[in-house]
């Protein structure tokens, strides 16, 4: 038998809700509907050129940015307001709607996540895709995350490095 196996790939192959994939445009779009959005800061992003990248996106729009892993000392280090939270802390309390979210003003509306390890960002996305609807996803890491409702494509370093220059503009 000449059968060509394909090989699973979890990003294809996710369920009844899948993520769309977005440009920069449409990610600027999403953040200019958002009220009270939030960026979740992961260690990926620290050894990284899209660091300046993502703080401006935050900087310019006023979007409060919660760091996890050991984020908080590279941000603290360079004068960057954040809070520090586990990944699994805030996707618990973005979970209640009655929450009142980072800054005390009410619950956040759209969650950005950038630099946060795959698998553990994988697992926050799918829970709040379950358990809060309340709210939208967007993530601006250059993989892409199936269980956002929006996600950047999977792309290389410098394609990468454009999109979120140009989100940032």
């Amino acid at each position: 038998m000449n059968e060509r196996v394909i090989p699973w790939q979890p990003t294809v192959i996710a369920g009844p809700k899948q993520a769309l994939l977005v440009t920069p445009e449409t990610a600027e779009m999403m953040l200019k509907k958002a009220k009270r959005p939030l960026m979740i800061m992961g260690p990926l992003i620290k050894e990284s050129s899209a660091l300046p990248f993502a703080v401006l996106i935050a900087e310019k729009r006023n979007i409060p940015i919660v760091s996890t892993g050991d984020m908080f000392k590279t941000l603290n280090e360079s004068d960057i307001k954040s809070k520090p939270y586990g990944v699994v802390e805030i996707v618990n309390l973005l979970k209640d709607p009655d929450w009142g979210g980072i800054n005390g003003e009410g619950q956040h509306d759209l969650v950005l996540f950038i630099g946060v390890i795959y698998y553990i960002g994988s697992q926050g996305l799918s829970t709040l895709k379950h358990f809060a609807p309340h709210l939208k996803t967007l993530t601006l890491c250059k993989f892409f995350h199936s269980n956002a409702d929006a996600s950047f494509p999977n792309m290389k370093d410098e394609e990468w490095i454009k999109y979120l220059e140009k989100l940032a503009e």
